[in-house]
């Protein structure tokens, strides 16, 4: 009976594992950056002026930034470049065992994001790397 119930809870693990990681599959469309966290680490008189720059960067971004998650580990990252011209760039995602965090590279450039949400709908990711940031990302249907 124990060797049973084991093997019950070992299905349900892989199954739930494997339930995070398809429901990621897809393209989720950057919907917001919040920075609140990268805010409190910045001196009071220069908070504000700061705030104004990302979120001016941020417009830029809004509509035009989109991450596609294929099955095999692919990612391919669509975003406007400084001259508002939109490049698509390929790398590579990784889900860790727990289905807790994810692990962007792109080229020599390697990202690592809390899974604060992830459901058929929208994707909360966040990261301590600087600056410090919460990515909200909408699952895209058409």
């Amino acid at each position: 009976m124990r060797y049973l119930f084991f093997a019950a809870l070992l299905a349900l693990t892989v199954t739930s594992c494997s339930d995070k990681s398809s429901t990621l599959i897809g393209r989720w469309e950057l919907d917001e950056i919040d920075y609140t966290e990268h805010y409190k680490s910045i001196p009071e008189q220069a908070r504000e002026m700061i705030r104004t720059a990302m979120n001016k960067a941020f417009k830029k971004l809004k509509g035009k930034t989109f991450f596609t998650f294929s099955e095999n580990e692919k990612l391919t990252l669509e975003a406007p470049n400084f001259l508002n011209q939109v490049k698509t760039t390929g790398g590579k995602w990784k889900m860790n065992d727990a289905q807790d965090s994810l692990r962007f590279l792109f080229s020599d450039e390697l990202e690592n994001y809390h899974i604060d949400r992830i459901n058929a709908d929208s994707l909360i990711l966040s990261t301590s790397d600087v600056p410090a940031r919460t990515l909200i990302l909408l699952r895209k249907t058409n």
